[in-house]
């Protein structure tokens, strides 16, 4: 088998062999990163890797980059999102009964089998970008054949994947197979392939036949659908299928033209896919066909360049870096659903299964602040999510002997936590209830919306200041509040007391709680909850009381009490081997410097060198956690080799398991530290201030802002920024450099700092 590979080969065009749009934004994309990522060779031990970095969606729906020709189970998946149903216990096997997240007690309950957990995950659906190929009357696996090349292309700026493969067959002719594919991001109800097949033999017989693949499963063989209906014509084909716990039906139609000359055939497919009461398939499917396969790619690739333009960041770096950063960033953008306040993002979008789906913190902390400065009318739906579920976070917080509302550490559809029952994660990861108080806080503050406060995002801060209230315990002796028996989010250390960043984002929002309820616009919902007035001024105590472990002589935060005590030696660090080390798995105490800047920076800098020493980078947010610290704390040499790092995460394989999933909100994290440090953006209700500190060897930095309903653009350099103001706004912005006063940016016009 052809095995020669070149990765994420550097390319400077910016059109696919089957590509004859125009740009629609002529200086789309400037910079040193490469617009094409390219792979080559078909290598069964890479096969999952690369279905998911070349994995499309829109956010509604995703595709893994499978082949359309070529059995390929290890990367082919096609997902709905929000379509979530009962799985069986075989789908996460148990955890090694050492390992540090495991509840032993919990664990021992699920061991024999009897008891079965509750698992969610999305259902691998039928796939829709499967052919079967005919030479001569001969079915053709390609694979199997002479393969002389495979080489598949993302390009980035089109969000469309190409793929050429070039075999002879056992009668020695030469065939080529390319392909495209493309999954809408201007009728996100809609994808759209085309198949050609031509060969040397003019004479030979060719036939292509496009279908859904009902073979596919979601892991370990488990098939999580049912075809209610199914049908085949002569130019089109549909199926119906049903969740395993009959919870969603998913309806598909493809219909496709096919051109037929010498040796040759083309199919264009355009593919629909309708969940519950959405229009019918088949008739969308027509429709867009009717107007023209051309047509139908040509607009999603102009939606593609323009969303990209308008939303995602631009560095002048080295290319691999570049590279890394703009790939993450696409992957951000096929993962958010727009206009639906029902679904959010899944920790890896829908670029795999790892974690089954589920939302976790890395939406509200590390994707919210990406998508609130970029595209704030569909970041509002993130925090709709979180708004429709609370009923069920307050039963959450019952459960657990608590009052408010305690947000799941993972959770889907149901807003119920759905972490594996036996680890310890339920109880323990508090912080994940004011890391969505927070995202409210950031909404309110950088957007004028006029209801959002006043009609739901306030319930969400005071029921969660109420859970935290209630799970703090008074220490008499010391007469402070404190939170113990906690989870540390650095995850190798679950059992511990005090831990500054769980600590420090429970009293903010208590404290944040307790500040709003003075606002005439919350006056309506603290009437609905019956927050009155003896109960705020409980807040307020203890707010002001709880404790906050201070940094040590040595200007350093400790992880948690006793944290210092614990050994130095951090070989042979393993989550089977890890509580009784000072090894991290990611930086937890760090993660709060861009929040609160009240820490002098030589506080920030001391903590930041200790514990980088002692992060052993386990989680994908750990580097790019460490160059956002780095960055805010004016540490900005130290930070680049972890943001270089970090942007190649998946490219590289660095952790080892991109095979389940892009790690997405890595990419948040650094465009947070590109943003916040490099650029040094504070962006405030009153107006924005900026200090650009331009890493050294970086030509430039480049990234659209929206602020209170207008939007900017920032390109700083060595010799400083310059600020352009769109055309469309409808207010001057308050603009200035940190330490000075602020000047009037008009609509359409450009400042310099």
């Amino acid at each position: 088998m052809y095995d020669k590979r070149r990765i994420c080969q550097r390319e400077t065009n910016q059109t696919g062999p089957m590509n004859n749009a125009d740009s629609l934004v002529d200086n789309m994309m400037r910079g040193a990163a490469p617009l094409v990522l390219r792979t080559e060779g078909l290598d069964g031990s890479r096969e999952a890797r690369w279905g998911s970095q070349f994995f499309l969606g829109n956010g509604r729906m995703g595709l893994r980059g499978h082949h359309e020709d070529i059995a390929d189970p290890a990367s082919a998946g096609f997902y709905v999102a929000g379509t979530y149903t009962y799985a069986p216990r075989e789908l996460v096997p148990l955890h090694d009964p050492d390992h540090i997240l495991v509840h032993p007690k919990r664990l021992e309950a699920y061991k024999d089998g009897t008891q079965d957990p509750e698992l969610y995950t999305l259902p691998n659906l039928p796939n829709p970008f499967t052919v079967t190929i005919k030479l001569k009357g001969r079915e053709i696996n390609p694979a199997q054949e002479n393969l002389l090349t495979c080489e598949r292309a993302l390009y980035m700026d089109q969000a469309l994947l190409t793929r050429r493969i070039v075999f002879r067959d056992k009668d020695q002719r030469r065939c080529i197979a390319d392909s495209e594919r493309w999954v809408s991001w201007q009728n996100r109800q809609l994808l759209g392939w085309r198949y050609e097949l031509q060969c040397e033999d003019p004479d030979a017989t060719l036939e292509v036949t496009p279908g859904f693949n009902t073979t596919v499963t979601n892991v370990r063989g488990i098939c999580l659908y049912k075809i209610l209906e199914a049908s085949t014509q002569v130019n089109n084909s549909q199926i119906t299928v049903e969740t395993a716990d009959q919870q969603n039906t998913i309806r598909m139609a493809m219909t496709w033209n096919t051109k037929q000359e010498a040796g040759k055939i083309t199919i264009e497919t355009i593919v629909a896919v309708s969940r519950h009461d959405d229009p019918d398939p088949l008739q969308l499917a027509n429709e867009a066909l009717v107007r023209g396969y051309q047509t139908i790619r040509d607009e999603h690739i102009a939606a593609a360049r323009q969303t990209l333009y308008d939303h995602t960041l631009e560095i002048g770096s080295d290319p691999l870096t570049a590279e890394g950063l703009r790939h993450g960033q696409l992957h951000l953008e096929m993962a958010l659903d727009h206009d639906n306040p029902h679904v959010s993002i899944p920790i890896k979008g829908l670029t795999g299964e790892g974690y089954r789906f589920m939302v976790f913190w890395d939406t509200d902390f590390h994707m919210f602040p990406y998508f609130l400065y970029t595209n704030p009318k569909q970041a509002r739906n993130l925090l709709m999510y979180r708004y429709h579920l609370l009923d069920a976070a307050r039963a959450n917080a019952r459960h657990w002997g608590y009052r408010g509302a305690q947000i799941p550490w993972e959770t889907g559809a149901s807003g119920k936590e759905e972490t594996a029952p036996w680890l310890n994660l339920q109880e323990r990861e508090l912080h994940i209830s004011a890391d969505t108080a927070y995202a409210v806080m950031l909404y309110d503050r950088m957007t004028d919306d006029p209801v959002f406060l006043e009609t739901y995002g306030a319930e969400i801060v005071f029921e969660t200041a109420r859970f935290f209230a209630s799970r703090t315990t008074w220490n008499d002796q010391k007469q402070r509040f404190e939170i113990l028996d906690i989870g540390c989010p650095d995850q190798y250390h679950t059992w511990a007391d005090n831990n500054p960043f769980i600590s420090r984002m429970a009293r903010w929002n208590i404290e944040y709680a307790a500040r709003i309820a003075a606002d005439p616009r919350t006056a309506g919902i603290r009437k609905r909850i019956d927050l009155n007035e003896t109960e705020i001024e409980e807040l307020q105590n203890i707010g002001q009381n709880l404790y906050i472990i201070p940094p040590d002589k040595n200007g350093i935060i400790e992880e948690f009490d006793g944290y210092f005590k614990r050994d130095p030696d951090i070989r042979g660090i393993h989550e089977t081997f890890c509580a009784h080390s000072q090894a991290v798995k990611q930086p937890d105490v760090v993660a709060s410097f861009h929040l609160f800047p009240d820490y002098p920076q030589t506080i920030r800098q001391n903590t930041w060198r200790f514990y980088a020493e002692r992060t052993l980078h386990g989680s994908s947010l750990s580097l790019p956690g460490m160059a956002l610290a780095a960055a805010v704390s004016d540490l900005i040499p130290e930070s680049v080799p972890f943001f270089q790092k970090g942007s190649r995460l998946d490219l590289d394989d660095v952790n080892g398991n991109t095979s389940l999933g892009m790690h997405i909100s890595a990419y948040a994290v650094l465009w947070e530290a590109a943003v916040f440090g490099y650029l040094g953006l504070d962006a405030q209700a009153d107006g924005i201030r900026l200090n650009p500190r331009m890493p050294q060897g970086w030509s430039f930095i480049e990234t659209p802002i929206h602020w209170k309903g207008q939007r900017i653009r920032i390109r700083a350099d060595h010799n400083g920024a310059t600020i352009m103001a769109d055309t469309q706004n409808t207010r001057a912005i308050p603009l200035a450099q940190v330490g000075k006063p602020y000047t009037e940016l008009e609509p359409g016009k450009e400042l310099k700092l």
